[in-house]
């Protein structure tokens, strides 16, 4: 894992936010539930946790803020892209490397992952990372003859060679240009828009994602927005407006991934009704309330604390699976509850759920790391509001 780059930036603010505590890894750690040895790994730019869950409890415990918490998100979604981008290029370099050194290149072990989820139903949201292994040594390949370069062909035979390669890059460079310039001049002075839908012009890309911020994305939180949902329409595509997409894409019959391609696209420009629209943080706090009377305090904290009261909260994990709505139910936990997607979305659904599955401990040990943070801030312990949170963000 390199230093550098979109890694090193996440290590950065990291770093950030354990300065601002005054507390050892090992404090941190403890709070946060991982071990100090990967969290000094995360913020030392060596790894990168394949769950963003793991974060947000370190970002809370550091005091952050929402603001921070969407900062810290955003790096994390570019720093896993880059752990991703290297470990799919290392086979490809192991693959050259045994070309090159012949049968020694064959001891060069496999390139490990990286850090992997293990689940938002385990503790640490993380699994065990493995560090990549040696150089392959390239002595016994060095003393070996190279009978193929008695077999190459000479200088002036390879040179046509070059020309013919030479000519056809700049043959491809030419119909790329008059592919571009053709798609380009065929917008007849609209940019593409059929009836003015930007979204569908040649002025956005054909998905629309993560990490983007121009006028697209205004376009797609103002659509959103008026689906029913509640984001700041800023031109930035962060985890909130993820969310909101997940959620309209559920409710649409499409595949929920959080990117807009034409058929969401479409969707939303096509959508008359209010997918998104769902209760108050006021409407939910009473309703768990209701519910949870052996304890509704504590089930409030744990909430807020799991989805900041946002009953269309989804929290993604690096193994494609989600966590949904007020109390974050898993994927594989909704399973074993018989619901479904839709339904964790349903506010009433979810707060019932989540006490069938506190009944089944008469605790909240189905959600550890938020409700050690609640006991410690019940005890006086001095921290923000942060503090309480360890399983999600709430931010753009």
């Amino acid at each position: 894992m390199s230093g550098t780059g979109d890694v090193e930036e996440f290590a950065e603010l990291l770093r950030e936010l354990k300065s601002r505590t005054n507390r050892s890894y090992a404090a941190l750690a403890t709070r946060s539930g991982v071990s100090g040895s990967a969290l000094h790994r995360y913020c030392s730019g060596t790894s990168v946790p394949g769950d963003y869950e793991v974060i947000a409890r370190f970002g809370k415990v550091c005091g952050a803020g929402s603001e921070e918490l969407l900062e810290l998100h955003r790096r994390w979604v570019l720093a896993d892209a880059e752990r991703k981008r290297d470990v799919s290029r290392a086979p490809a370099a192991v693959s050259a490397s045994a070309a090159r050194t012949g049968p020694a290149a064959s001891a060069v072990p496999a390139v490990s992952r990286g850090e992997t989820g293990a689940g938002p139903d385990a503790e640490t949201g993380a699994g065990a990372d493995t560090e990549p292994g040696p150089e392959p040594s390239v002595s016994a390949a060095a003393s070996d003859p190279a009978p193929e370069l008695a077999s190459a062909p000479p200088p002036w035979r390879r040179r046509p060679l070059i020309a013919v390669l030479a000519l056809a890059v700049v043959s491809a460079g030419v119909a790329v240009a008059l592919l571009v310039g053709k798609a380009l001049t065929s917008s007849d002075g609209s940019n593409g828009a059929p009836d003015g839908r930007l979204l569908l012009s040649s002025r956005c890309p054909v998905v629309v994602s993560m990490g983007q911020s121009d006028a697209c994305v205004h376009e797609l939180q103002s659509l959103l927005a008026r689906a029913g949902g509640e984001l700041d329409i800023d031109g930035a595509f962060g985890p909130a407006t993820q969310m909101r997409v997940v959620v309209f894409q559920l409710r649409s019959g499409l595949t929920a991934n959080g990117s807009v391609d034409e058929r969401t696209k479409r969707a939303l420009y096509e959508n008359e009704g209010k997918p998104l629209d769902t209760w108050t943080p006021e409407r939910v706090t009473r309703r768990i309330r209701e519910v949870f009377t052996e304890d509704p305090e504590r089930a409030v904290g744990i909430a807020d604390c799991a989805s900041y009261l946002d009953p269309l909260y989804t929290l993604p994990n690096a193994n494609a699976t989600r966590n949904w709505g007020v109390f974050q139910l898993y994927d594989g936990t909704l399973r074993k509850l018989g619901g479904t997607r839709e339904q964790a979305l349903d506010p009433d659904w979810n707060i019932r759920a989540a006490h069938r599955l506190w009944a089944l401990t008469h605790d909240f040990s189905a959600w550890k790391a938020c409700d050690r943070a609640y006991r410690a801030g019940s005890k006086g312990d001095k921290g923000t509001k942060g503090d309480k949170g360890a399983m999600g963000t709430k931010g753009s």
